[in-house]
């Protein structure tokens, strides 16, 4: 594949209302794949990263490439998001949302070996069996909460300095115990048992039910931001004023350094090594 195919291909994906450019790079990256210039809106492919030692090219990997600086396009151009991290949950759950269209669209098919299904199946079955374990040790939370009323002791230092268990963890074992089996893993789980309006916490189990990933099943419950642009200006402001502060504060500090060195002077503008000359 060639840029011009990538950028058509994940046009099929996600039409983007923000005009943006792709490009190869020709260049192979030890450090990164590719990246996303937000000021000029181009994703750049370190295409020479996705051929191996007889020219093939690694068609699936690339795209994975693209379609995760598509996400950083969507994020920064489209949702006006500009936080320092670039990688937040917004931005995990954006990506996997634009992964799951691309497979349904045969963009995106990776051709899983047996060997690689069977190891995946045996972490979800894993997962599935931890949730278990979280629920068993919330039944076992709320027999020590009795146990410690029966027998006058205080409930906190049994949790949490005998069994080593923190009440964070206890109450969110707990939660678990109450709602049941649900059929998902300890991530989804335990993202449900937190969220306390139950209608969000029914979405959250379904997306995880139906394949979604974690970040994706808790952004389901997470209200669409709007692009705004007033907004935007606001936090350029705030950047502007942060980054003029931090100048103004390192000059102080140059010219600090700066008189502390004429003072070192021995008088002819040499400097003194505090040793004996």
């Amino acid at each position: 594949m060639n840029q011009d195919q990538v950028k058509e291909k994940l046009g099929q994906i996600h039409k983007s209302p923000v005009e943006y450019t792709l490009v190869f790079s020709g260049k192979k990256s030890k450090r990164v794949n590719g990246l996303y210039k937000p000021f000029h809106k181009e994703i750049i492919i370190h295409n020479k990263n996705f051929v191996d030692e007889n020219g093939v090219q690694n068609e699936d990997k690339l795209m994975f490439t693209a379609i995760h600086e598509l996400a950083h396009h969507v994020m920064m151009a489209e949702k006006g998001n500009r936080s320092p991290r670039a990688h937040s949950q917004e931005f995990w759950a954006t990506f996997h949302n634009l992964l799951d269209i691309a497979e349904k669209k045969s963009v995106y098919s990776p051709i899983i070996d047996a060997g690689t299904k069977g190891l995946i199946d045996e972490a979800r079955e894993i997962s599935m069996q931890i949730a278990e374990l979280q629920r068993r040790l919330g039944r076992v939370i709320l027999d020590i909460h009795k146990s410690c009323d029966e027998n006058g002791l205080r409930v906190e230092d049994m949790i949490e300095r005998r069994a080593q268990i923190s009440m964070t963890s206890a109450k969110t074992a707990v939660a678990a115990s109450h709602m049941g089996d649900q059929g998902v893993g300890i991530d989804i789980q335990t993202a449900a048992v937190k969220q306390r309006d139950g209608d969000k916490r029914a979405s959250i189990i379904a997306a995880g039910r139906d394949g979604k990933s974690a970040v994706q099943a808790k952004k389901a419950t997470a209200p669409a931001k709007p692009v705004d642009a007033e907004g935007e200006t606001v936090a350029l402001v705030r950047e502007k004023r942060r980054i003029e502060k931090t100048v103004e504060t390192l000059t102080r500090r140059l010219e600090e350094i700066e008189q502390r060195l004429i003072t070192r002077s021995d008088g002819d503008g040499s400097l003194c090594d505090g040793g004996n000359r």
